[in-house]
């Protein structure tokens, strides 16, 4: 009740280029949509585009796309291990057992969520495990607990750290385009980070880029005392529509130079 008070009267930000620090949810909300679902094989390979659309991340790309920072590592992880996340079992809906590959490693681009059937299309003797559907419906790639894994930066000290930028947090919306490289992300509050310290409150932060511009930025990502794995409870995709549970393991994570405005 306070906060929400407290945003009636907070100021908007101003239109430019700023340091911004995520969320842990925020930032598994980005990995979601700007990497879970271009890794999608059958997206890339046109087998699929409802929900909005395909991938820019072509075949050709794969091994050589710097898609972020050397500090960005995003793993698609279904076993155990990782957690009990929404997107963890043993076998998937093809009989393939649960794994642990990189997406992104060390900010290249490394691997795809694939199928039995897509495998062999990008060289793959194997799927990576990841066909899912309820029960009653054609199984189809899906992602599994697609996470960034955590950095070596304490949350307070990632704060300390930045002399003037944006803290985002809580989701209010977001936009992207059919091939999950433009975007556009809208939170409900912020605070201005000023010398090191927590300022005031703004209402409605968004920050927008371009995919792999934007990871690249990335300089500072939260250690494993911050990491969470969150969960998305209804990721929709095909034709006729599937829902399916994912899950993505994030902390609080820096990027410099991102292009924000406040809401209208």
């Amino acid at each position: 009740t306070k906060d929400a008070i407290a945003l009636t009267h907070a100021p908007t930000i101003q239109e430019g280029k700023s340091d911004i620090i995520l969320s842990g949810d925020q930032v598994a909300l980005q990995v979601h949509e700007s990497c879970g679902h271009p890794i999608e094989l059958d997206r890339v390979l046109g087998y699929e585009a409802n929900f909005a659309g395909r991938s820019f991340l072509s075949p050709d790309q794969l091994g050589k796309l710097q898609y972020g920072s050397e500090h960005v590592s995003i793993v698609m992880d279904a076993t155990l291990d990782h957690g009990n996340g929404l997107g963890t079992f043993g076998y998937d809906d093809e009989g393939v057992k649960a794994q642990r590959k990189y997406a992104v490693k060390n900010g290249k681009f490394v691997g795809y969520l694939m199928s039995r059937e897509t495998a062999p299309r990008v060289g793959e003797t194997r799927s990576n495990g990841c066909m899912r559907a309820e029960y009653y419906k054609l199984p189809i790639i899906r992602m599994t607990n697609v996470s960034l894994e955590p950095g070596d930066w304490d949350y307070d000290e990632m704060i300390e750290d930045t002399r003037d930028g944006y803290l985002m947090v809580t989701n209010y919306g977001w936009s992207i385009d059919q091939k999950r490289y433009n975007f556009q992300f809208n939170t409900e509050k912020g605070y201005r980070i000023k010398n090191g310290s927590i300022g005031e409150m703004v209402r409605g932060p968004t920050y927008s880029g371009i995919t792999p511009e934007f990871w690249n930025s990335c300089d500072a990502i939260g250690n494993k005392k911050s990491w969470v794995l969150w969960g998305t409870p209804n990721c929709g995709k095909g034709q006729p529509g599937q829902t399916m549970v994912t899950g993505h393991g994030a902390s609080p994570s820096r990027f410099r130079n991102i292009r924000v405005f406040g809401a209208s």
